[in-house]
């Protein structure tokens, strides 16, 4: 446990951490917001849409989760090989992009679906 807290606080991981800190605080401020339950879902005059859209809220939330978990689980891995600090730093930076990229593409494979069609 000690060493995937000690990833999750070390670069490169560290940038998703903070990131996925204030998702998940706006998510929980979403949750407990009172006045969310005062007010309609829609407005009356709204015609339904047929197909509808994932909010860029929610999409944003699975990209920073999904390269969180790549990240975490690429600097556990890569922990045990440790190379030279030049190298290792370029691994480090290597590492961000990629599952950031990776993170992006699984998200948007998952909520393919939910789009509106162009045109």
């Amino acid at each position: 446990m000690r060493e995937i807290t000690e990833a999750a606080l070390r670069f490169p991981t560290a940038a998703f951490t903070a990131a996925l800190v204030l998702v998940v605080g706006f998510w929980v401020l979403i949750l407990l917001d009172p006045s969310a339950h005062d007010r309609p879902a829609r407005r009356p005059d709204a015609a339904p849409s047929v197909v509808r859209a994932t909010p860029v809220i929610a999409e944003a939330s699975l990209v920073i989760a999904l390269a969180w978990i790549l990240s975490l689980g690429g600097s556990v891995f890569l922990r045990p090989h440790e190379a030279a600090q030049p190298l290792a730093a370029v691994l480090a930076a290597l590492l961000l992009v990629t599952s950031l990229a990776l993170a992006t593409v699984a998200a948007r494979l998952v909520t393919r679906g939910r789009r509106r069609p162009r045109g």
